[in-house]
């Protein structure tokens, strides 16, 4: 499971300023702010090791999208460890 303590878990101002990435157990991950019309978001991605968000290839990525506050915040870390189980079952 990926760490959810104050050392790893950003807070939605860091999200709202800076991309915030990481890895866990063979998944990396991002979580980044979009903006789409008038709504901002989070934007979450998940993708397999070994390469970086920018030379993974597009199709081998996944998104996501959540409400920029604590609560979208919550369910992008919940996904994010659902998106790890599956990577741990096909990687077993």
């Amino acid at each position: 499971m990926i760490q959810q303590d104050m050392l790893y878990l950003p807070s939605v101002n860091y999200i709202k300023k800076e991309r915030f990435t990481g890895s866990y157990d063979g998944m990396r991950y991002m979580l980044e702010k979009k903006t789409r019309d008038e709504e901002t978001l989070i934007l979450a991605c998940v993708w397999k090791e070994p390469f970086c968000f920018e030379k993974t290839r597009e199709e081998d990525k996944e998104y996501m999208e959540f409400t920029l506050d604590k609560e979208g915040l919550a369910k992008a870390w919940d996904w994010l460890n659902e998106k790890q189980d599956e990577y741990a079952k096909k990687n077993k």
